[in-house]
């Protein structure tokens, strides 16, 4: 593993002191040279959204942050060959999902329920916070069990708010493919939602 090249105590602390206004770009072409502390300001930046679409994929703790570790690890070793063809956001995101679904291709990975996020609602009354518990834990059990394939555009779209353009340079696709296969997926999950939905509005 190519490591690190730890800079100077002089250009460390001119870093240090520019770290909240140098641009992720200028940021990225320092650490392709190989100086540490931009590539350590960019795992600053960029660690938390890292996590977090992990965590989306694979519902637990543990495994997102191994995930996370592991992307900045890769993403460390492959730096000087990053043509930013894409932004570095969206690279460092595509390594992401990629280890995510390698990850739950294994034959021995148990899947799990994604986020543990809190379920209380905001809406008044008692009735409306069980209710939308409820739809919510239904909608972890669905998500949890749907192709993964399926569920990343679901995260990455709608629970994530990512631009069709941004899908597309995550998933090595076309914005065409984005949409149509995001159309499926969100029929699928309204299809698996139904007897849920159902359900509920029976009670």
């Amino acid at each position: 593993m190519r490591r690190p090249v730890r800079a100077s105590n002089m250009m460390e602390q001119e870093l240090g002191g520019l770290r909240l206004s140098l641009p992720c770009d200028n940021l990225v072409e320092l650490a392709k040279g190989g100086n540490a502390v931009a590539f350590e300001q960019l795992i600053s930046i960029h660690q938390d959204r890292v996590y977090a679409l992990a965590y989306r994929i694979l519902g637990n703790p543990e495994d997102a942050a191994d995930i996370q570790q592991e992307t900045f690890i890769r993403a460390w070793q492959s730096l000087r060959r990053f043509r930013q063809e894409a932004s570095f956001t969206t690279w460092l995101h595509r390594i992401t999902v990629n280890l995510c679904l390698s990850m739950k291709r294994r034959k021995d990975y148990a899947p799990h329920e994604p986020w543990d996020e809190d379920l209380h609602s905001s809406q008044s009354g008692a009735v409306a916070c069980r209710e939308r518990t409820e739809e919510v834990i239904a909608l972890r059990t669905v998500l949890a069990a749907m192709p993964d394939h399926h569920r990343v555009l679901i995260v990455l779209r709608d629970m994530e708010g990512r631009s069709y353009d941004e899908i597309a340079g995550i998933l090595g696709c076309s914005v065409e493919s984005v949409r149509s296969r995001l159309c499926r997926a969100r029929s699928l999950l309204r299809e698996r939602m139904r007897p849920y939905l159902e359900d509920n509005h029976e009670a």
